[in-house]
């Protein structure tokens, strides 16, 4: 997908030994919404399986510092905890702590709205705790707050995607 300096953002498919590693890293992060949604570990794991693809939603991509795995993101069709009846969503973003504040969290988010767009997509969504001021960096808006699963108080945030 993209690269330069070290950093590669590229589709999960093409590194799907990793899927392991991310699984652990994304349900150590929300295991409180995993818990209160009834997903398991390995449940993940197969959504992640699933989203091991180049040409269809739902997607994932990983950024890779030098070859090792730095962060990650995916493209969701629903938030069933958070507002049922939207679609597509940003999700699953994570930056290991070693990496954050150099750039890879926002670069992942644009390869995903531009995979995205090329896929037709002319509005995304996502759900956010603590990072909020991030995406409103990236140009996200406010949709609404709500209490996601009863476990914890997010903002719904969208997007228009340019056109491909």
């Amino acid at each position: 997908m993209t690269s330069g300096a070290g950093l590669a953002i590229d589709y999960l498919a093409n590194h799907s030994n990793l899927i392991p590693e991310i699984t652990e890293l994304i349900y150590g992060q929300w295991a409180d919404l995993f818990h209160a949604s009834g997903t398991s570990k390995e449940q993940l794991r197969e959504l992640l399986v699933e989203r091991a693809v180049t040409d269809k939603l739902p997607i994932a991509v990983v950024a890779l510092s030098d070859g090792v795995l730095a962060g990650t993101g995916s493209i969701k069709l629903s938030e069933p905890g958070t507002r049922p009846g939207l679609s597509p969503w940003l999700a699953g973003m994570y930056v290991k702590e070693a990496y954050r504040g150099s750039g890879i969290g926002a670069a992942i988010v644009r390869a995903l709205e531009a995979r995205a767009s090329e896929l037709g997509v002319e509005t995304m969504y996502l759900s956010v705790g603590a990072a909020e001021a991030f995406y409103l960096g990236l140009g996200w808006t406010v949709l609404e707050r709500v209490n996601s699963y009863g476990v914890k108080d997010v903002t719904v945030m969208m997007k228009h995607l340019p056109r491909a």
